[in-house]
């Protein structure tokens, strides 16, 4: 997190590439029918596909994903969610890299809301009574 990958990385990748290069992956042409803007579309498509020979075989998608992660993100954008309680990772595409949380929907609402409710004067007047009982 936070740093380039170099070279030496490949070392620790290697399980990840011993799981890809098990992958059986073909494809096949098939008839595609589709409808744009009223009009049939038909002709031919290629389509991959994947045998399923093993329980391990269903890692490869995820596998490919991981690969493609490695190879594609900057390193030095990953962070991690400052919300107290989450362990999330994300990668951080803003244009000043100043994003905070994995999700503003979940952990940047709950950081959002317990700012607001210290700030909050009925919040502080709860706290006065709770603090002399």
């Amino acid at each position: 997190m936070g740093a380039r990958l170099g070279p030496e990385a490949i070392r620790e990748l290697e399980p990840l590439n011993r799981l890809l290069a098990r992958d059986e992956v073909y494809g096949q042409i098939v008839s595609r029918n589709a409808t744009s803007d009223g009009e049939s579309i038909s002709g031919l498509a290629f389509v991959a596909d994947r045998r399923w020979r093993s329980a391990d075989s269903l890692l490869l998608p995820l596998a490919k994903v991981m690969a493609d992660l490695v190879t594609t993100v900057d390193f030095t954008q990953i962070k991690g969610c400052e919300w107290h309680t989450c362990t999330l990772l994300f990668v951080d595409t803003t244009r000043g890299q100043i994003r905070r949380w994995c999700s503003m929907a979940v952990c940047g609402n709950r950081a959002k809301q317990a700012t607001h409710r210290e700030r909050s004067p009925r919040s502080s007047k709860t706290k006065q009574l709770l603090e002399r009982r």
